[in-house]
């Protein structure tokens, strides 16, 4: 059998130059996405990842799939999480002042005792969501879906609240003081002893006080 060197060193080198490529596209991932804070994670695939009480403060999950994953008393003050999958993750207790979360998928997950203080959740969808007890005060969810949300005792003061969907949503005791629902939808909401003194109700005018289960 001849054998032509030639042919065989170029074979060699082509497979040293896809085999380091590869190496260091894993490298530079595994490097990148890791438990830490300012972790670059976008677009990354951790379902049920166990990150409880992590610190990942100011890290890039945008339009990442976390869906499932453990993120109870993590800290995710001031982190990109639009566009994330985060369906029936543990997020209870967690801290996400600051964070972005415009058009994230929360459908059911866990965010009781959260801290969302100012965090952005335009058109998110958080359907069925468990959000009692949070801190959602000055909070942006115009166009957020909330059907169905337990936002039982939520902090929801100065919080936009126009054009999201609260149909069937449980409000019950939840502090509603000078939030803006203007345009909202609140079909068959339970509203059972919430604050909504200086509220802008659904139809624009401004809600009287004691406004306490109804707008006055």
């Amino acid at each position: 059998m001849s054998h032509n060197p030639t042919k065989a060193f170029r074979i060699i080198v082509a497979l040293g130059i896809v085999s380091g490529a590869w190496a260091g596209h894993a490298g530079s991932a595994s490097a990148e996405c890791r438990n830490e804070p300012g972790a670059q994670c976008q677009g990354a695939k951790l379902g049920r990842i166990d990150w409880r009480n992590a610190n990942l403060a100011g890290g890039n999950f945008q339009n990442a799939d976390m869906e499932h994953a453990n993120l109870a008393g993590a800290s995710l003050k001031g982190a990109n999480l639009r566009g994330t999958n985060l369906q029936e993750a543990r997020l209870e207790r967690s801290d996400l002042t600051d964070a972005n979360l415009e058009g994230a998928d929360l459908r059911w997950a866990n965010l009781e005792r959260s801290t969302l203080v100012r965090a952005r959740l335009a058109n998110a969808r958080m359907a069925k969501a468990d959000l009692e007890d949070a801190d959602i005060s000055n909070a942006v969810l115009t166009g957020a879906d909330l059907t169905r949300a337990d936002l039982v005792n939520a902090d929801l003061q100065q919080a936009d609240l126009r054009q999201a969907k609260l149909d069937g949503a449980y409000l019950n005791y939840a502090n509603l003081k000078q939030t803006n629902l203007t345009g909202a939808s609140i079909h068959r909401a339970r509203l059972i002893g919430a604050r909504l003194n200086e509220a802008t109700w659904i139809d624009g005018r401004v809600c009287k006080a004691p406004s306490i289960g109804a707008c006055e």
